[in-house]
This record gives structure tokens, C-alpha cells and sequence, in this order.
């Protein structure tokens, strides 16, 4: 498919706006280190950052309801992370939610994320919604980043129906213009509200690598995304 460009006006500013309580265990950098392709050309277990960018809008083209969080993560290449953001989801009304709080999102409204490294950005996917009445949320995402020769030149989602009936699964791409993407036609699974809990909602983001390093050794934790595994073969813990 056709890689997403970044996110128009508003640009992202190139120091964080950023609530340190949501963030769990993780170092903190400028978001220009995500923002902004550094030029540098990577090696397997060489250090690089990965940002997590939350809105309470997918379009990023009107800046008077955009609000937007960004977290930026120390990673090392090819090594399978986790990113998981504290406080991302204690109620289901949004009453205490220290991120829906800090976006000035109500019950009910929408929370997008997405993912970006060296410049390159993913499309976007829905983290919380409304499905008809009922509210969902979206807590389990595997960003893959993809690299030439030790240049990062995307990122895609891993997406399926893992651990979930197609009832509970559903398309989730969205570009920054506030729409579905064109080619959107992944699904994965989501979780009803009324089910969910901060230990099995918070939002988790996994990071694996895919392609080759600067030395041209191909990576290998892309291995580990949930696509390589068919359903009943991993039972996934949220």
C-alpha cells in the first residue's frame, strides 16, 4: 500500500508536550528525535528512538480540535519492545483517566495513535470508540518498522484476528486527513468497555524491525509479530 505522509498542519512541535504520569517505565526524549529523519544508518543493537503520538482527532488538518500527546521511547535495534502507557484506561465513562484527561476527551469520543522512527510515520488506528452503542477499545497494537540497509523507510501495522472472534474484529486504518485509509482492509480485535480493565486496556504497543541492518544482516525479532502465529497456537495476554 501507499506509505501515509506526515501529518499535515498543525506540524508537531519539536519539544514534547508531555504528561510524564502517562508514561511507564520509559525514558523520555525531544520528540525531534522521531519527528526528524536523523540520517543515521542503523545496526542491530544500535540505540534509536520510537515515538507514540495519541490525538483525540484523525485529522491532523484542523488544528482547532486537534489535541495530541507525544511520548518518545529509547529502543534498540532489532530487540522485540514493549511500550506501555500507564493510565490509559481506568474508566469506562473516561472519568479518571489520566490520558483521556489530559486531551480534554469526553465519554464516548474517539482516541487515535500512531507510531513513528527516523522520520517515518504509520497510519493511524483507533484506541478508543464507540462500535453502534457499545464502547471498545482497541489495547493491543505491533508496529513493525521497516529498514533498508540501516535506513528506516516505514512503518506498517501487524494486524488479525489473533485472539478474537470476527465478531469482535474490525477495520482499523485511518489516514491523517480524519478518514479510513484506502486500502484499509486489515482488522483486528477490540475489547468491549464493559470487559475491560486497566490491567487488559491500557495501551500496549510492541515494536519489532523488519528488512536489513547497515551491514546488510537480515533483522529477526519481525519474527515475533502475531502474524507468524496462527490462531490457537499463542494465547495473548493484554
Amino acid at each position: 500500500s501507499v506509505p501515509p505522509q506526515p501529518p499535515p498542519s498543525p506540524q508537531p512541535p519539536t519539544t514534547p508536550n508531555i504528561d510524564r504520569a502517562l508514561l511507564a517505565g520509559v525514558s523520555v526524549a525531544v520528540a525531534h528525535a522521531c519527528y526528524s529523519a536523523s540520517g543515521a544508518t542503523l545496526a542491530m543493537g544500535d540505540d534509536t528512538w520510537v515515538c507514540l503520538t495519541i490525538a483525540n482527532s484523525s485529522d491532523w488538518t484542523s488544528s482547532s480540535q486537534l489535541g495530541y500527546r507525544r511520548m518518545a521511547f529509547e529502543a534498540k535495534m532489532d530487540e522485540f519492545a514493549k511500550m506501555e502507557i500507564d493510565g490509559s484506561w481506568e474508566s469506562h465513562d473516561y472519568t479518571v483517566d489520566t490520558l483521556t484527561t489530559s486531551l480534554g476527551v469526553s465519554s464516548g469520543e474517539e482516541l487515535y495513535l500512531h507510531v513513528e522512527s527516523e522520520g517515518k510515520f504509520s497510519y493511524q488506528k483507533r484506541y478508543r470508540t464507540t462500535l453502534g452503542d457499545t464502547a471498545v477499545t482497541f489495547p493491543m497494537n505491533v508496529a513493525i518498522i521497516n529498514v533498508e540497509m540501516g535506513e528506516v523507510t516505514g512503518i506498517t501495522w501487524d494486524y488479525g484476528c489473533f485472539n478474537c472472534d470476527e465478531s469482535e474484529c474490525t477495520k482499523n486504518t485511518y489516514n491523517y486527513k480524519g478518514g479510513t485509509h484506502s486500502d484499509g482492509t486489515e482488522a483486528e480485535c477490540y475489547v468491549e468497555d464493559s470487559s475491560c480493565s486497566s490491567k487488559k486496556c491500557n495501551m500496549v504497543v510492541y515494536v519489532v524491525w523488519s528488512g536489513t541492518d547497515v551491514n546488510g544482516n537480515y533483522l529477526l525479532s519481525q519474527q515475533k509479530r502475531l502474524s507468524n502465529f496462527q490462531l490457537g497456537d499463542v494465547k495473548i495476554k493484554y
